[in-house]
């Protein structure tokens, strides 16, 4: 049976045919942030658009730290009862020294996760998104569109002609187009304190033996913050740390653990395609976080973008698209309309990855000492104004820059890595 339909594309509409039966344009594999987003912008393009999800309730449980950078706003609708708190700057620890960063206006958000994801969800299918809840997919064939999924004890197959994997960094999408990544584990515990006296300052505890990850203590609304940590320590490890912080170096003593959350993230690696043949892939799914800190909720909303007009684009070769051998007949031309997505999002992202690593490289030479000697050298050189002028919670090379431009790397830690800091910054 052939399929009649009107898409619009840019400015001008036209009737498309199909050969083969689809249900849909896009089928998106995840439903969390990143993918209803997606789904809701692709929708309002009058695209015919499904997400499917295992979860029953989206939102839950909570897996992340929950704090943005203010710039969200201009990417994306987030409602104000969604917005728990804001910060300033933070209050950066070694064992024996610290050292605050801020600017006058509010720099970050910290988000209610829940309530976003259900929002962004619930705006998806408000504008005509169809949605699969408590479906586990268990395959997903790139040539021929299908997804296979597991509801209600009963598996079932629908066919799209582009399926976008944003599921989570454990993606069964990604896995399917020959992806492969490693991961941090990350831990967070709910804490209700007494006598909290600021509100609008992150606490980030950087120690010898966490890196390339650290503890963060976000705080959230009224007396209770959110501290975690991310690092190489599988989960049993992170508790043992989270719990002898909190008994030893936690700057409150009255407190109480009401809830404890655990994830994965993703490691970036620019090896891993963003495609291939009907797949897009996009957010976790994609390891498109950022190194130093594994947060990428603002580099997967500008992610949205970036695959939203590869997708338009790549529907209007319908041709290309309805053909049972995708990758033989016309493969060709649909391949280099995806291949668009993952050149915008390297020309985006990439330098700043990779200066990123380069950080966490660094951060992953010293010792406590030397993070000592790092935090008083930077007040000497009044290098925490610096940062407190330049520095960007993801455009973290901004301040990078201004460091290497000043000559700064070298005379802020101890000699002796003079050769490892000039290897890792190629100096």
């Amino acid at each position: 049976m052939n399929l009649i339909g009107r898409f619009k594309f840019r400015s001008f509409e036209f009737d498309y045919v199909s050969a083969m039966n689809f249900d849909y344009d896009v089928a998106i594999v995840g439903a969390g942030p990143i993918g209803s987003t997606l789904a809701y912008e692709l929708a309002k393009e009058n695209i015919n658009v499904c997400l499917i999800d295992k979860k029953k309730v989206i939102g839950l449980p909570l897996q992340c730290a929950g704090i943005i950078n203010k710039r969200v706003l201009e990417i994306n609708h987030i409602p104000a009862e969604f917005i728990l708190n804001k910060v300033k700057g933070a209050f950066i620890h070694s064992r024996n020294h610290s050292l605050t960063v801020s600017k006058d206006e509010d720099q970050a958000l910290i988000i209610d996760r829940v309530a976003l994801d259900q929002y962004l969800f619930k705006r998806a299918v408000q504008e005509g998104v169809d949605s699969h809840l408590s479906s586990k997919v268990l395959s997903i064939d790139d040539v021929s569109g299908e997804v296979e999924f597991k509801r209600d004890s009963k598996v079932e197959t629908i066919r799209s002609r582009i399926i976008v994997g944003a599921d989570g960094p454990l993606s069964v999408v990604s896995s399917a187009i020959g992806n492969d990544f490693d991961y941090y584990c990350a831990s967070q515990y709910l804490v209700r304190v007494d006598g909290i006296e600021e509100m609008s300052f992150v606490d980030l505890y950087a120690y010898e033996n966490l890196f390339p990850g650290f503890i963060w203590a976000i705080p959230t609304y009224k007396n209770i913050l959110r501290v975690g940590l991310f690092s190489d320590y599988d989960y049993k490890k992170q508790a043992e740390t989270l719990d002898d912080f909190l008994r030893n170096d936690f700057r409150y003593d009255n407190y109480e653990v009401i809830e404890k959350y655990k994830g994965k993230i993703p490691i970036y690696n620019k090896v891993n395609r963003l495609y291939r043949n009907r797949a897009l892939v996009i957010g976790d799914a994609a390891s498109q976080v950022k190194p130093t800190t594994g947060g990428g909720l603002l580099i997967g909303f500008e992610a949205v973008k970036m695959a939203k007009q590869s997708i338009v684009n790549a529907l209007a070769f319908n041709d290309e698209l309805d053909s049972d051998g995708i990758v033989e007949n016309g493969g060709e031309i649909l391949q280099n309309v995806f291949k668009d997505y993952q050149k915008d999002f390297e020309k985006r992202f990439l330098k700043e990855m990779s200066y990123q690593f380069k950080v966490q490289e660094t951060l992953c030479t010293l010792s406590d000492d030397d993070l000592d000697f790092f935090l008083v050298k930077l007040k000497e050189n009044d290098a925490d104004k610096l940062i407190s002028e330049y520095g960007d919670m993801d455009d973290q090379s901004i301040v990078v820059k201004e460091f290497l431009k000043r000559g700064l790397v070298f005379s802020l830690l101890p000699a002796i890595h003079k050769k490892q800091l000039a290897k890792i910054w190629l100096l």
